[in-house]
């Protein structure tokens, strides 16, 4: 019973001192994510990568935030229909590969406890697309006309998310609507998990 005791106090203690430190050192918090973007341009191909993202508080419920990510390479086919003549069409089924860096900026409003919260973000950023295709004789952005050939576009993202700490080590899900432009707006579900730390 008296060692069951001294294990309770010794735990209390140590969540309590995890506690204060993370009242008294909360200026922000740093992590790094798994990232899933389904790319609708792509006939809604699934990528996957990793990121990281760092953010300051600069209001009790407020922090500014940066985060980027690389999704790793996916191929897939993209088919093109070009008439020859009114009765006649042919079709051409090309196999290209692309990559996705994408960065964003902006605010994210807090609510909730110090162990549990919810917060929503709007943050604007860029989309870039690493592409290539197996064909040397033609481009990429002849494969896939809603985004070229290793092109950079603005983005906005709206989402929300959770995430729960114990004392400074937390972790967050989030998801939202990444929305960039090319000859006018595309969205695409992203959904992002993994740790992060207070600071």
């Amino acid at each position: 019973m008296k060692t069951m005791f001294v294990g309770i106090a010794a735990l209390s203690l140590t969540m309590s001192a995890m506690s204060l430190y993370a009242q008294e050192n909360d200026h922000g918090e740093i992590g790094v994510y798994g990232d899933y973007f389904r790319l609708s341009a792509a006939g809604n191909t699934n990528y996957a990568g990793v990121g990281g993202r760092v953010g300051f508080n600069v209001a009790p419920r407020v922090q500014l935030e940066a985060q980027m990510a690389y999704d790793f390479e996916q191929t897939f086919s993209t088919t093109t229909t070009t008439p020859l003549s009114p009765t006649t069409f042919v079709t051409i089924v090309q196999r290209s590969s692309g990559t996705l860096l994408h960065g964003l900026f902006g605010p994210k409003v807090v609510l909730g406890t110090e162990h549990a919260r919810l917060f929503g973000t709007v943050q604007g950023g860029f989309l870039r697309f690493g592409a290539s295709n197996g064909s040397p004789g033609s481009g990429f952005v002849n494969s896939v006309t809603n985004f070229g050939d290793s092109s950079t576009n603005g983005a906005l993202y709206p989402g929300g998310g959770a995430e729960f700490y114990v004392g400074p080590i937390g972790i967050r899900v989030d998801a939202g609507d990444f929305i960039y432009w090319n000859a006018g707006p595309h969205h695409n579900l992203v959904v992002k998990f993994g740790p992060q730390i207070k600071f």
